[in-house]
């Protein structure tokens, strides 16, 4: 490219024009260095979503093909208001009838004595009250709510204070934290002065298991909520239930559970074939950024694919295709689930099911195979894993040339500027030359 500085004799020449111009023609190799690094520095940003995705779906499927992925459970309670239940992956199932002859209680005690007000009339001035052997010691008068108060704030005491209205009147409550017969307590009054408190001889309520039958099996626990009488799960009793009425309790195979772990491997899987979509039509377009050029992306859309078009004979079960179960594919390459033709399958053979997808008697499943075509790029030393180092070689390297080009030409700069300035000054001694001549002409 020729300079666009013109010389005309011997004045008004701009030095750093011509400086910058000749600069700038021979800084464009960094200029296109610059250029090449950030597209290369891009797509490590486009690698590292890309591997991000198929973390994504690589876990997706681990857990589709766990060994208890098919194990969901469900319980189904004749009377909901009675009873709860939380089932795990490995309660049997069956059928379980439970009665309940009485509900856990914590005991409730009162005062017998009662005052008009809860906040005026003191009650008590010194003394000690002792509840369940923790001791509450007045140290001046208190009301009844100060007398709350004062047995809510001895720690570990295990009762709830409160004051209760009865008619015109006021008493006070002392409530077990706990239920269950092991956590009922006594009281010892020592309290006096003020008005008086008095506790009644019989309680309100008595601490109390919960107590019943389950299947015929006796058991007795200090809570409503109950671990183990139904084998691996929890029993929550809200209700007594009468041997000849008994809460019946049906525990089934859960197919929810199983299908959503479908659905978070097709919603994963095509997450990672839109994003290549997405790389690829930016390559058709010449985007410098993407990776769809990559073999290493172009190739896995269609590996995934054929690993889940793949016909095979798994022992044990019908069904040799994922589309036999209700998986298949868009006219776009987009996995969708047909959940009916999946339940109707698990009718038919559920062990089938799960096989074809975890392999049995030395043929590998269909997502078992997937999660090994995926770790082939996702584990260490994989194909995406050594993509992102030769990116991040690659970004270095240019670095470095940016780097040395950067520093010649601030060497070739400083030369340029020599010589320039060694240009102007004799510039202006010809010019005083010229001056002087001209004054010699005059004369």
């Amino acid at each position: 490219m020729s300079s666009p500085i013109t010389l005309s004799g011997f004045n008004n020449i701009d030095f750093s024009s011509v400086l910058n111009a000749l600069m700038a023609q021979e800084r464009i190799p960094v200029t296109q260095l610059t250029t090449q690094q950030t597209a290369l520095t891009n797509q490590k940003t486009f690698f590292t979503q890309f591997a991000s995705k198929l973390a994504s779906l690589e876990s997706a499927v681990q857990s589709l093909t766990a060994a208890n992925a098919f194990d969901g459970r469900s319980a189904t309670v004749s009377d909901p208001t009675a009873a709860k239940l939380q089932v795990g992956a490995t309660t049997p199932r069956g059928s379980y009838s439970i009665a309940v002859s009485s509900l856990a209680k914590a005991q409730v005690t009162g005062t017998s004595s009662v005052h008009t007000d809860r906040d005026s009339t003191i009650v008590a001035s010194a003394g000690t009250l002792t509840i369940g052997g923790v001791a509450v010691t007045l140290t001046g008068g208190v009301t009844l709510d100060g007398l709350a108060d004062a047995i809510n704030s001895a720690p570990n005491i295990g009762v709830s204070a409160s004051v209760v209205q009865n008619g015109a009147n006021f008493q006070l409550a002392l409530t077990g934290q706990q239920t269950g017969a092991a956590n009922s307590f006594a009281i010892a009054n020592g309290l006096s002065g003020g008005a008086g408190v008095a506790f009644a001889a019989t309680n309100a309520q008595d601490a109390s298991n919960a107590e019943g039958t389950v299947n015929g099996i006796a058991f007795s626990t200090a809570s409503n909520t109950i671990d183990g009488v139904v084998p691996q799960s929890t029993l929550e009793l809200s209700k007594t239930a009468a041997p000849t009425n008994p809460i019946v309790i049906t525990i089934t195979g859960d197919r929810s559970s199983v299908k959503e772990l479908v659905n978070k491997v097709r919603l994963a899987y095509n997450e990672v074939v839109a994003f290549i979509d997405d790389q690829q039509l930016a390559a058709k377009e010449k985007n410098p950024a993407s990776i769809g050029r990559d073999p290493l992306v172009r190739d896995l859309r269609s590996q995934l694919a054929r690993v889940l078009n793949t016909e095979r004979t798994v022992p044990g079960g019908l069904f040799t295709a994922v589309s036999q179960v209700g998986l298949g594919f868009t006219r776009t390459g987009q996995l969708e689930f047909n959940e009916s033709q999946f339940d109707s399958a698990l009718d038919r053979d559920a062990a089938g099911v799960q096989n074809l997808f975890r392999g049995s008697g030395g043929v590998t499943g269909a997502f078992s195979d997937l999660a090994t075509t995926i770790a082939t790029y996702t584990s260490a030393g994989g194909l995406l894993p050594t993509a992102q180092t030769r990116l991040n070689d690659q970004v270095l390297k240019i670095g470095q040339r940016i780097s040395d080009y950067e520093l010649r030409l601030a060497a070739r700069r400083e030369a340029l500027q020599r010589e320039f300035t060694a240009a102007d000054l004799a510039i202006k001694q010809l010019n005083n030359s010229v001056g002087q001549l001209s004054s010699l002409g005059a004369s």
